[in-house]
């Protein structure tokens, strides 16, 4: 979904004629980036630009990626934008990783920037660090992406130290996009970018090819702040943070489940992505990477606390080692599906462990893990630990083996509008999802009745991740909050028992079907029932319920066949 990419109209070809007549005419220093207003624009200029900003086909394309909501073109932040790779100063910002914008903390607000270009140039890509993607746009195309929350950065091919034969010359078209129900924000959210937008500018502007003192400041002010910000987003993420915070919270005073709860996250982020490949690849793999290591750091320091023991340890760093060289030999792509994903082309690694040890990454673990049991007063305390962590890679193995996955077939897209057909009306759609809580509140105390909280709040955090990694950005940030609110109910009601849960989940299954009734809509489960494959069809129906209401519910639009036209 992201970025969005395309190609305005042909009807706009005199549009972006007269632009680069412009830009031409200017006589610009290669050496230093040019940017001027959409306001400042001579009138034919600025007429041209409005009508670019207008296109159909960039509308199109945000609204497929974000159905029920508002778009609205931010014009005072709209701007010509002239890029050169040898400038020195602010301009080296782009160079590296950054995020454009600070708002990105503002849940189902979003503005967009948009790049249409004006000349294209070969040389210069733009890479979006979560999508693993590069797009190198050429004249006449267009790429929008998340101002406050994609992480990316500008390069070019060939020599870093020479300046372009011709700059990239594009135009910077910023939109506001909001869901319907909050759309009297969208203006407010909108004005924030643009203040913040301008005062941006004025530092950059004044560090761009700093000679004092002061302007070497604050080119480093500008360097240095859009480097620290993605920091956090990169290497740890708003999801993993709140459900760090929330496994140390409930594990409070109890250091054993502290480690079963951390020990098993990135296992289930793997059988996730694996299985439904629409989770973004760098997501994947900062929040494989961020839990594996908690995981395997809460292991080694329980290991550390029983005393050091030679041989054990010997045969542990021999496993782990082997793991780690494997991880260097086939590379960070490759290790988080980047083949599964289609970021990397499939082949055979070759080199040591390869071609001599059948998965070595996985085998490399399971000695490490058998390395670590040899110590006889760890192996008496964490066995049943040591175990599930053996179990689990085994699984992995086994499914990658297998290569049993939904990625060639399934799109949430094309779920929702097979959902969708069967909660047409506004009250069933409504009862469903407070229905749904309910069973969800249900499957939750099923769970307490015979764990301790620590097991529910695991439970609750998986299913918030099964949500972010199979469902559209908003989508997906509605059922984790949706998730939340149930996990808080849960935690402010008094112990439930076995009783009450498992009746608040007969309850909520029986009154969704009533529902049906009452609003006179077939049940989705009808359109398949008896039909090959309707087990498999119904339980994903089911893992998928909370996002698909969500979807229904706050973000409804027009259902659409997939040639586009509206649906009967």
């Amino acid at each position: 979904m992201k970025p969005g990419m395309g190609s305005v109209e042909e009807a706009h070809a005199g549009h972006l004629e007269t632009l680069l007549s412009f830009v031409d005419s200017k006589e610009l220093d290669r050496r230093e980036t040019f940017h001027v207003w959409e306001a400042e624009l001579p009138p034919a200029e600025r007429e041209a630009f409005g009508a670019l900003a207008e296109s159909a086909a960039i509308r199109e394309s945000i609204l497929e990626a974000f159905p029920g909501c508002t778009v609205h073109n931010v014009s005072s932040m709209d701007e010509v934008y002239v890029s050169n790779m040898g400038a020195k100063g602010s301009d080296n910002a782009f160079l590296q990783h950054h995020i454009d914008g600070p708002f990105g903390f503002f849940p189902f607000l979003t503005l967009l920037r948009c790049l249409v270009v004006i000349r294209g140039n070969d040389r210069v890509a733009t890479v979006f660090v979560a999508q693993k993607r590069a797009s190198t746009l050429r004249t006449g195309q267009f790429c929008w992406f998340d101002y406050n929350r994609d992480i990316h950065y500008i390069t070019k091919s060939g020599d870093q130290e020479e300046l372009l034969d011709d700059s990239r010359i594009c135009l910077k078209v910023h939109y506001a996009v909001a869901p319907q129900w909050i759309g009297p924000v969208r203006g407010l959210f909108a004005g924030w970018n643009d203040t913040y937008n301008r005062r941006a500018r004025q530092l950059f502007l004044a560090s761009k090819n700093p000679q004092s003192a002061i302007g070497k400041f604050l080119g480093a002010v500008v360097n240095g702040g859009t480097f620290l910000y993605p920091l956090f987003l990169r290497y740890v993420g708003v999801l993993n943070l709140l459900v760090i915070l929330l496994f140390w919270q409930v594990t409070a005073g109890q250091p054993v489940e502290r480690t079963y709860v951390f020990s098993f996250v990135h296992y289930f982020l793997y059988f996730v992505a694996y299985a439904f490949r629409a989770v973004e690849p760098g997501k994947f793999a900062r929040d494989a990477t961020l839990f594996q290591l908690i995981a395997l750091g809460t292991l080694f320091y329980q290991y550390g606390r029983m005393g050091l023991d030679v041989p054990s340890l010997a045969v542990a760093a021999a496993g782990f080692g082997l793991s780690g060289l494997a991880f260097l030999r086939l590379g960070a792509d490759r290790t988080y599906f980047g083949a599964e994903f289609g970021i990397v082309a499939p082949g055979r690694v070759s080199g040591f462990p390869y071609g001599v040890i059948p998965h070595p990454m996985i085998a490399g673990k399971l000695i490490g893990f058998a390395g670590l049991a040899l110590h006889a007063p760890f192996r008496a305390a964490w066995w049943p630990l040591l175990v599930a962590h053996v179990v689990c890679y085994l699984l992995v193995l086994c499914q990658e083996v297998a290569g049993r996955h939904l990625g060639d077939s399934y799109r949430f897209e094309a779920t929702y509008r097979d959902f969708a057909r069967f909660h047409q009306r506004t009250g069933n759609v409504v009862v469903h999802l407070v229905t749904t809580g309910i069973g969800l509140l249900g499957i939750l105390g099923l769970i307490g009745a015979s764990a301790p909280p620590s097991a529910v709040a695991f439970a609750a955090a998986l299913y918030a991740f099964f949500c972010a990694y199979t469902a559209p950005d908003q989508t997906a940030l509605m059922s984790i909050l949706y998730v939340g609110v149930v996990l808080a109910a849960y935690f402010v009601l008094p112990p439930l028992g076995w009783l009450v849960p498992a009746g608040l989940l007969v309850a909520g299954t029986l009154a969704q079907e009533l529902s049906h009734v009452v609003y006179r809509e077939r049940t989705y489960l009808s359109s398949y029932q008896g039909q090959r494959g309707a087990w498999g069809q119904f339980v994903l129906h089911s893992v998928l319920l909370v996002p698909l209401l969500c979807r229904a519910a706050f973000f409804r639009a027009a259902i659409r066949d997939p040639s586009g036209q509206p649906a009967a």
